[in-house]
């Protein structure tokens, strides 16, 4: 069932349509204003909004071109109420972003169509998505079996090179002829190819542990009682190990989640911020949670640079990355982390960039099993 927003100055029409929704197991909330559904929409995050349009100080009109000018609401389908006779009223209630509309007086049945039909659509948009990004990871492991033969190769060049500089110092060794000044550039020939080698093998343990992060998504989930403060708090604990402050603010709430998976997708945000974020110095990342009636809502964001010279859909993409050759970063995180979400999860995400660095709004079922 759906979380819906109904918004009516009048309190007879709420009245009706709360009981009309909550017949059919929704969570409604109400408002009797535009002022004071926006603070619910921007709270609560409901699927769907279902507004009248004549309304004193804000109109639905007006409510809706706000709701749409948010990155956080923008995506909430609105729903219209208007009298049979309004037709202007409707016109312009499509033309500032509006789905659908319901006349007055209610009809169950109509509401009831009209609310399933973007409910629907919904759940085909969330389908669509998955797909997506199951196709995604499809090219990333025909990806990774091609960007992995190059730090393999070179690897391996470097193996046969050091292994050809040893057997000349061993011939010359057991000859005699070895002098002082062979065996330094030796080494130092060595030196330098050890390195190759080590970098290029740390690369390849790169791709091997996005592939495991990749299978994880479609393996069988484990999901366990988790509580959101205490699952931060080891998250924080963890990361002030390695120098990196985390900034906590959370509601005490229980849900039910995979706990390895969800803490794979914070350790990738959180390296991913590390290493292309340019942190301010002093500034800890920050994660809010708060609970919902069907989810618990984390909100991470890093007071970072942002998105610099890069769109979120191209950071959604495979191996897109600021810091590409280097052996720490394929450009796999951000897609990877979002499989995870949607897929192993259960869950959505959003990503917005609104002055406070990158940030990620994650939505986790209270309930995954």
């Amino acid at each position: 069932m759906a979380e819906i927003l109904i918004v009516d100055d009048v309190a007879e029409n709420l009245q009706i349509l709360q009981l009309i929704l909550r017949n059919e197991g929704h969570k409604v909330f109400a408002a009797i204003s535009g002022e004071l559904a926006l603070n619910i929409a921007h709270k609560h995050s409901p699927e769907l909004i279902i507004s009248d349009i004549n309304m004193p100080v804000m109109d639905g009109l007006v409510l809706c071109k706000t709701l749409k000018s948010s990155t956080k609401t923008q995506d909430i389908p609105v729903i219209f109420v208007s009298a049979e006779r309004e037709t202007d009223n409707i016109v312009a209630a499509l033309e500032v972003g509006g789905v659908d509309y319901i006349t007055k007086p209610f009809k169950p049945a109509e509401v009831l169509a009209r609310v399933n039909t973007q409910l629907k659509l919904l759940d085909a948009h969330r389908l669509a998505v998955k797909q997506q990004l199951s196709q995604v990871m499809n090219q990333m492991v025909v990806g990774i079996a091609h960007e992995i033969n190059t730090p393999l190769g070179a690897a391996i060049t470097a193996v046969t090179h050091f292994e050809g500089i040893v057997m000349q110092l061993l011939n010359a060794f057991e000859q005699e002829t070895l002098s002082a000044q062979q065996l330094k550039d030796g080494l130092d020939e060595s030196k330098q190819g050890v390195a190759l080698c080590e970098r290029n093998l740390s690369r390849v343990a790169q791709f091997v542990k996005v592939l495991k992060e990749i299978a994880r998504v479609e393996r069988p989930t484990t999901p366990t009682k988790l509580s959101v403060v205490a699952f931060l708090n080891d998250l924080k604990s963890a990361w002030e190990k390695k120098d990196v402050q985390i900034q906590i603010s959370a509601v005490e709430a229980g849900f039910v989640s995979d706990r390895d998976i969800l803490m794979s997708v914070f350790n990738n945000l959180i390296e991913n911020s590390v290493a292309h974020g340019k942190l301010k110095s002093g500034q800890a990342i920050s994660i809010e949670a708060t609970s919902k009636a069907q989810h618990i809502e984390f909100m991470y964001y890093d007071h970072g640079e942002g998105l610099q010279g890069i769109s979120i859909d191209e950071l959604l993409k495979p191996f897109n990355t600021t810091k590409r050759g280097n052996s720490g970063h394929v450009g796999l995180s951000a897609p990877v982390t979002a499989n995870l979400i949607n897929s192993a999860l259960k869950g959505a995400y959003q990503l917005l960039d609104r002055g406070r660095g990158l940030e990620w709004v994650i939505e986790i079922p209270v309930n995954s099993d």
